[in-house]
């Protein structure tokens, strides 16, 4: 097998999101389908999600309750669909703390993980000051910091101070600091000749970067703790990096299992089929 193949999993939803969450500044203009999703990437004898979601057996039900997101699974059936077990995972890439990106991590038993050192050291930050934080943190669940601070106490997570190239030959983590979170970051994966961008929540939608109208106005995400200003950059450095927005892996992207081969299963998730290794059948 030569090169990698990424899959986008969905693991549960919000039927309601607000669409001021995804684009800044659109006030009560309804709401939109919010799909909540990690990625698989597999190639060069790895295994490697990009998050791992969360946890509806843990605290992190508390925020998912709040959020109103329905159809959990937790990640051995999730994985299943696409021929893989959570114990097969060797590497993760947590694009960031929040709960729905990283509250699942306690389920994986054999991967090492790769955090931003500020983003961690942030979330801690934030949590002992949340009389002044608590509007910009309610994504956050204290237990996950928990946990992901004995992952480091264990060696299995590797806290990160920006960009590392060629975290295996073909895929890299870029830091996106003070953007949607403190320590923010995203991955490249190259493949084919082409560039793969997983954008973790510095984007929602396609649409951040071809604009409301397709009209290739970038537009901030709605939902965030850190800078527009810095969110429009990286918005703009992983569409330069992609080359194609169909190349930008957004996990709360509804519209990439339209633009993708993809398939819905029973349990009213979809996988979504990004591109395939040279000599990888399809799993959907």
């Amino acid at each position: 097998m030569s090169g990698f193949s990424i899959w986008m999993l969905e693991y549960a939803h919000c039927l309601t999101q607000p669409m001021g969450c995804i684009f800044y500044g659109q006030w009560n203009v309804g709401t939109r389908k919010f799909p909540y999703s990690y990625v698989y990437v597999e190639g060069d004898g790895h295994r490697i999600l990009v998050d791992v979601g969360h946890d509806d057996e843990s605290s992190n039900q508390v925020l998912s309750s709040r959020y109103d997101v329905i159809d959990w699974q937790a990640p051995d059936a999730v994985l299943a669909k696409v021929g893989v077990r959570p114990e097969d995972i060797d590497i993760v890439v947590l694009t960031h703390a929040h709960y729905d990106h990283a509250g699942a991590a306690r389920r994986f038993p054999n991967a090492t993980f790769y955090l931003q050192r500020t983003e961690l050291e942030g979330s801690r930050w934030a949590l002992a000051n949340a009389h002044l934080f608590k509007s910009i943190i309610g994504a956050i669940d204290p237990g996950d910091i928990e946990m992901l601070t004995e992952l480091e106490q264990e060696g299995r997570l590797v806290l990160l101070d920006g960009d590392l190239p060629d975290l295996v030959p073909g895929l890299s983590v870029r830091a996106a600091k003070d953007t949607h979170t403190p320590g923010s970051q995203y991955v490249v994966v190259t493949t084919g000749g082409q560039n793969w961008v997983v954008t973790g929540d510095n984007m929602y939608s396609y649409e951040n970067a071809e604009g409301l109208d397709h009209d290739g106005t970038y537009v901030s995400i709605g939902f965030g703790g850190g800078s527009s200003w810095n969110n429009l950059t990286t918005i703009d450095e992983m569409l330069r990096a992609a080359g194609s927005t169909d190349r930008l892996v957004i996990a709360h992207e509804g519209e990439t299992f339209v633009r993708h081969p993809s398939k819905e299963f029973p349990d009213h998730l979809s996988v979504a089929e990004l591109v395939l290794a040279d000599g990888v059948t399809s799993r959907i």
